[in-house]
């Protein structure tokens, strides 16, 4: 039944009511409201989802009633009393409120536990084997004990009991008072002795640290006494002192090894030239002063001489005198210079360096130097020692001043807790049992909406688990969001119940009717069917959809373009060599189109193509034909494979002037969005969705009167041996017209 069409036996409404489709383009989507999934995916099952919920909400009542047990529970009060008059001030609140929290913290501790459970009260009630109890039962104990200050109280303290078991009445009073006696066994026993130890042992450890802090002052100060109290000051001006001394031994060491060069030279008669009077006198202060008092001379000379004093004048003379014993004053300088130094040019440009010609003199220098340096570093090195030392015992300070804060803090609230709230006292031992709060109303309204919402979510998971379509308006909501044209019923294979055809026959002329009027007739002419997956009925509604056009008048051209299934072909029984291929190469039609039983249809059959040859056809030689068709043919139906799973399908759909696609209940629902997708990629213009197989709810819900159409006796299709075979859908079609011509006529 891959290809039929099925209807169920029921008595089904005959009149599908449709809007108008748009069918070039989809309808508006409605907002996907997570309201409407919640609805699509309970549809159909909400009398199952209201009967599950019921028993499951019964079911959580039942539970939240019968579950938790009725117990007994027992309230003790305790006061911690300050010892000192008056109320407790600001200043001290926070800290009573820590020793409140300590007691309460202390009472719920699993060594007051076990002591109160050695009570012999309470080993009576609840015996046990050895000397302490066991920890399951210290745990369940544990469990049931609550300690809590009392809202508008502070210093009250609530301890409770709550026991659910039969004897639970007569144990809660003994446990509440079995922990109190426990606590104040444990505080007069031990915790007072060990407060006071805690003390003792933070008065000796701040003093212990006060006495490492002041060691470490001390040590400081003498560590300061020549550097100060900031030494990097000291140790910048150090580095820099240093930086100076290594760069000057550099020059020490370029000079040094200059000289050494030069007397190698010197040795070898090789001499250079003298540094000028004039270079000289730029880098030594020495010729600088001797030049100065030449110049100054030579000045007064050229002044004398231009005045009243001419010749031999003693004045003359005088001044001659001077200038020639500046001269040999700077000559005997540059010689003297000449013999001991020479200039050298810096390597970076920046000036002359005076370099000895004595490798005795430069040995000491740099000797001096290095000394120098050494001891700089030596000094530069003893200041970090010690800033690094202060910087440690600085930090040491910080700390243990940290420890003495922490050791004061704890010592006073040890002795606020000492002093002031030592003072336990027992207000209430244990008051009589009453039955703790009954939470079985709370439980049962958990269990109510528990118990109903858990089938409903696997319900809602099921309808996840399985995206299928199950109704018909389901084709046109948000999942997809295309016209719905129509819906066909689900037929038996072996159609013998005249009502039932008639129904199938209806809905076949309403949705020719609907392509009819979505359109002119002459824009839309040319039909290509497809579906999503093979199964869904194309091959059948194209069939039924030939026969309802050739009902009405229309000439109509079947086109078998199926080349994997051949549907159409089979279902008219025509056994033809050559068909759609043939006619598409040869670029004939009519030689290749075969009629049918049937007035105002024709068929063109599939031929001897396969699967192999639809990579011969082409979109323009597959318009060719379909253009000739129109010329001889009103209407032209073309079934094709799945859109999916064919090439020629493409190839049609794009061609057509609308497609029709099908869409069969159960089919699932990503395949058929895909399949839209690609017909949208494509360029195909879909006229929209006909549901297939689909039940009586789903007339139910479309149809707008039942009256309109009158059950009409009819035998099944024409199927003689040798004839066509229409399919059971084709048949109800053909049927129903025979009925009309033999009304007719």
């Amino acid at each position: 039944m891959s290809n039929e069409i099925q209807l169920s036996n029921t008595n089904l409404p005959l009149q599908p009511a449709l809007t108008p489709p748009q069918v070039l383009a989809p309808t508006g989507q409605p907002e996907a409201t997570p309201l409407r999934r919640i609805h699509r995916l309970l549809r159909g099952r909400y009398g199952l989802a209201v009967v599950l919920a019921t028993i499951g909400a019964a079911c959580g009542v039942a539970a939240g009633i019968l579950l938790p047990k009725p117990a007994w529970e027992s309230v003790g009060i305790v006061q911690m009393r300050p010892l000192t008059p008056g109320p407790v001030d600001d200043r001290l609140k926070p800290l009573y409120d820590r020793v409140v929290q300590d007691v309460i913290v202390t009472l719920h501790t699993e060594r007051v536990i076990k002591h109160a459970m050695q009570n012999p009260a309470w080993k009576q009630m609840r015996p046990y084997a050895g000397d302490y109890p066991p920890a399951d039962q210290i745990a369940e104990f544990s469990k049931d004990l609550q300690v809590r200050s009392m809202p508008f109280a502070p210093d009250m303290i609530q301890v409770i009991y709550t026991d659910s078991k039969k004897d639970g009445k007569d144990v809660a009073q003994v446990a509440v008072r079995s922990v109190i006696d426990a606590y104040q066994e444990v505080w007069e026993s031990s915790d007072s002795q060990d407060l006071n130890r805690r003390i003792q042992i933070l008065q000796a450890d701040i003093v212990h640290e006060q006495n490492v802090i002041d060691e470490q002052r001390r040590q400081i100060a003498l560590q300061t006494k020549d550097i100060g109290d900031d030494a990097a000051p000291l140790l910048n001006a150090r580095e820099e002192h240093l930086l100076a001394l290594r760069e000057q031994l550099k020059i020490y060491e370029r000079n040094r090894q200059l000289a050494q060069t030069d007397s190698n030279n010197r040795k070898l008669g090789i001499t250079g030239a003298d540094a000028s009077v004039d270079d000289i006198a730029r880098y030594d202060i020495g010729m600088a002063n001797r030049v100065q008092a030449l110049i100054n001379a030579q000045n007064a000379l050229q002044a004398i001489s231009s005045g009243q004093f001419m010749g031999n004048y003693p004045q003359v003379r005088a001044a001659e005198r001077q200038v020639a014993t500046c001269q040999k004053s700077v000559d005997d300088y540059a010689a003297k210079f000449n013999s001991k130094f020479f200039l050298q040019t810096r390597p970076d440009g920046t000036g002359v360096n005076v370099v000895p010609k004595d490798l005795s003199m430069m040995d000491e220098a740099i000797r001096l130097q290095k000394k120098d340096i050494d001891q700089a570093t030596k000094e530069m090195d003893e200041i970090k020692n010690r800033h690094a030392s202060i910087v440690t015992l600085t930090s040491d300070i910080d700390r243990h001043q940290q420890n003495i804060n922490q050791d004061n803090s704890n010592l006073h609230q040890l002795q606020f807790q000492q002093q002031m709230g030592g003072q336990f006292s027992v207000i209430d031992d244990g008051g009589t049992p009453q039955p703790a709060s009954d939470r079985r109303p709370v439980f049962a309204a958990l269990g109510f909406v528990g118990g109903a919402a858990v089938p409903i979510g696997f319900l809602l998971l099921l309808g996840l688990a399985n995206p299928r379509y199950r109704f018909s308006d389901e084709t046109n909501t948000e999942t997809i969001g295309l016209n719905l044209l129509g819906i066909l019923p689900d037929l038996p294979d072996r159609l013998s119940d005249p009502e039932q055809a008639s129904i199938a026959a209806h809905c076949v002329h309403q949705i020719r009717t609907m392509l009819q009027i979505s359109g002119g007739t002459e824009e839309r002419r040319v039909f290509a069917v497809t579906s999503a997956a093979p199964g869904d009925g194309k091959t059948s509604l194209t069939l039924a959809l030939g026969l309802s056009y050739a009902a009405c008048g229309t000439r109509t051209l079947l086109i078998d373009c199926d080349l994997v299934g051949a549907g159409l072909t089979s279902r008219m029984n025509v056994n033809a060599p050559e068909g759609v291929l043939e006619a598409i190469a040869n670029r004939s039609l009519l030689e290749y189109v075969r009629h049918t039983e049937v007035a105002d249809v024709s068929i063109l059959p599939v031929g001897s193509a396969q699967t192999l040859h639809a990579s011969t056809l082409s979109p323009a030689a597959l318009r060719r034909l379909i253009d000739e068709a129109r010329k001889q043919f009103d209407t032209i139906l073309i079934d094709t494979g799945p859109i999916l799973g064919s090439i020629e399908a493409s190839l049609v759909c794009a061609a057509a002037d609308a497609v029709v696609l099908t869409v069969a209940r159960g089919q699932q629902r990503p395949l058929v969005e895909k399949s839209i997708s690609h017909l949208m990629n494509i360029g195909a213009k879909l006229a929209g969705v006909v549901f297939n197989r689909a039940q009586s709810n789903d007339f139910d819900r479309s149809i707008s009167g039942v009256s309109s159409l009158r059950s009409v006796s009819a035998g099944t299709g024409h199927n003689g041996n040798g004839g066509p075979r229409y399919g059971t859908l084709g048949r109800a079609v053909h049927s129903t017209s025979r009925q009309s011509d033999i009304h007719e006529g």
